[in-house]
């Protein structure tokens, strides 16, 4: 059996070394179908599109797909027979050693199946994703997970490297891999004694919202493509069987399933070919630490013949091509090129001649060109070829944070605190990050008050008081010079711009905090101008990072200027579903 194994291994090292042919299939549907020529104004989606175009030119400009042998379905094209006959079409092309790569983005959905209710996978449910046709006679629209089963089944048999990506609702499941997990129920359930469907609950851009929960009884097996021995087989999905998929805005304002532009990004931000287990650190850091989404791509396909090679399953590319654009038109100073928004081009790319003598920077985009600006004695030809030698891409910030700053370094700060504000800190009424009430509390701002002492003194025999405090100056400054290099970010001057205020407070031993500590966290703004304020509702921001003391060391003061990046990004995702741009402000 082993020395089968390895005499497979063998043969396949052999097939994929000589593969000649990439094929692939792309569907992407934004628009959905109540009735023929009649869009849904419920259930259509806005980044699919966007999602396909960008998918369609990354196979083809860094994985050398000829264009011809991708085949795009959008919109009304796309069909459960469209879908079908096309992945036949590549089926039958295709041959052994052969790649070929499934993408889809869109709709998701559960429903319920009876007879599958003893699968420890499945637990009584099945996926599907859903083509653009809703009107279509018994629920044609929905692609089955066993259906997609056995198309994949097709080119594990045929020895083709398959790979199969998804980018939409409850999408973990499809290729049904076990993996032991018990599964959680999205939806409510359906009373089949009084033959009554309960709604579905899930609302999400990509969600596929019936009026009901179908009940598609389905009593046949079919096995999984992965359980297939070294079946070279990968499936890529957004996120897990429970959860749905976001849709976010990029730096340029276009919208994306956030699963697809995390996966783009990945190859925008590397000039070397990646092996899969690499993109799947990449992707899970990107979507789980950077960008804070509240999904949880699931990675499904067999780990023996994958791991190291490539997104669509070759070995790892010497020579990985950079993107290449040509001149359409110059004059001094600005070129116009023929790739734009359709070949993820970014206003700040910065793209170089092949002899590298030459550069522009990008300025402005279109869908299929862009402008550059460039050196106003350069002269470039028309038809002249440039590669993209530079991802770096300019976007407007998102949120605005204010940073008030003591006039007092830490150490004198220590020593004033010390004195001044720990004694209150014991009283009975003080409130703290870990300790508070909701309800009206007076608030004291110290940032260099000698006389903070009297003050607070003021407002201990109320029903509760906090104190927040400003940075100390040595603080202040590293902390605002390295959110000032965030694009994502404004610094502002003054509480009444800002979106966050960043405070600190004095965390004293309580139930739920056994160590005294000095907390940096998010609050709503206080007024600059006075020292007291009447809150009507006392709210801490969830994340937060702390010190024992404010005196800090190097290394304390690394990993706060880290903390207080990751919750200023955990700010701007509070505000919506913008791409955060990690790249920094030049």
């Amino acid at each position: 059996m082993k020395t089968s194994l390895i005499f497979s291994a063998l043969i396949f090292s052999a097939l994929i070394s000589f593969a000649q042919n990439k094929y692939a299939v792309i569907v992407g549907i934004n628009e959905y179908y109540e009735t023929p020529g009649v869009k849904s104004p419920n259930y259509s989606l806005k980044g699919c599109m966007n999602d396909a175009i960008s998918m369609k030119s990354l196979l083809i400009n860094r994985f050398s797909f000829p264009k011809e042998n991708v085949k795009t379905l959008v919109n009304a094209q796309a069909t459960q027979k469209t879908f079908i006959a096309a992945m036949t079409e590549m089926l039958n092309k295709s041959k052994a050693g052969d790649v070929v790569v499934f993408y889809f983005c869109g709709h998701g959905v559960y429903t319920i199946n009876p007879a599958n209710e003893d699968d420890s996978v499945k637990a009584g449910y099945n996926q599907a994703i859903c083509m653009s046709d809703l009107y279509s006679p018994n629920y044609e629209c929905l692609v089955m997970d066993n259906t997609l089963k056995k198309l994949f089944n097709m080119f594990v048999g045929k020895q083709v490297t398959l790979t199969s990506i998804f980018d939409c609702c409850y999408s973990s499941n499809l290729s049904m891999v076990k993996d032991g997990l018990s599964f959680h129920n999205p939806y409510q359930k359906v009373d089949v004694e009084s033959n009554k469907i309960a709604p579905k609950t899930i609302i999400d851009l990509r969600a596929f919202k019936l009026n009901q929960t179908l009940t598609i009884t389905d009593k046949s097996i079919v096995s999984r493509p992965s359980e297939t021995p070294n079946s070279r087989f990968a499936n890529l999905a957004a996120c897990s069987w429970q959860e749905k998929a976001v849709e976010v805005w990029d730096e340029s304002g276009r919208p994306h399933g956030a699963f697809t532009k995390t996966l783009i990004d990945v190859f925008e931000k590397s000039k070397v070919d990646l092996p899969l287990s690499e993109i799947i650190a990449r992707i899970n850091n990107e979507i789980d630490v950077v960008q804070n989404l509240q999904q949880s791509p699931g990675f499904r396909y067999d780990t023996i013949s994958r791991n190291k090679l490539n997104l669509v399953g070759l070995p790892l590319q010497k020579n990985i091509p950079a993107l290449q654009t040509q001149i359409l038109n110059s004059r001094p100073g600005l070129v116009i090129i023929n790739k734009g928004t359709n070949d993820e081009i970014m206003v700040g790319n910065v793209f170089s001649s092949l002899d590298k003598k030459t550069n522009f920077t990008i300025s402005k985009v279109y869908p299929d060109s862009a402008l550059g600006a460039t050196n106003a004695t350069s002269i470039i030809k028309k038809d002249a070829t440039f590669k993209l030698t530079d991802g770096y891409r300019i976007s407007k910030p998102l949120i605005k944070i204010h940073i008030p700053s003591s006039k007092l370094s830490s150490v004198v700060y220590m020593e004033m605190f010390n004195k001044q504000i720990l004694p209150y800190t014991k009283d009975k009424s003080y409130n703290d990050y870990f300790n508070f009430n909701y309800g009206t509390a007076s608030t004291f701002l110290f940032t260099n008050q000698k006389n903070s002492g009297l003050e607070i003194s003021k407002i201990t025999k109320e029903k509760g008081f906090f104190v927040l405090m400003a940075l100390p100056s040595d603080i202040a400054n590293s902390v605002k010079a390295m959110l000032q290099k965030e694009q994502s970010i404004q610094l502002v001057s003054s509480p009444a711009e800002a979106n966050f205020v960043l405070y600190v407070n004095y965390a004293a031993i309580s139930n739920d905090n056994k160590t005294p500590k000095f907390v940096f966290s998010f609050r709503e703004p206080l007024p600059s101008d006075i020292n007291i304020k009447k809150q009507a509702r006392i709210i801490f921001w969830a994340d937060n990072i702390s010190f024992p003391s404010l005196n800090l060391n190097n290394a304390q003061m690394a990993n706060l200027k880290k903390g207080i990046r990751q919750i200023s990004y955990s700010a701007i995702r509070s505000t919506g579903t913008h791409w955060i741009n990690t790249y920094p402000r030049k």
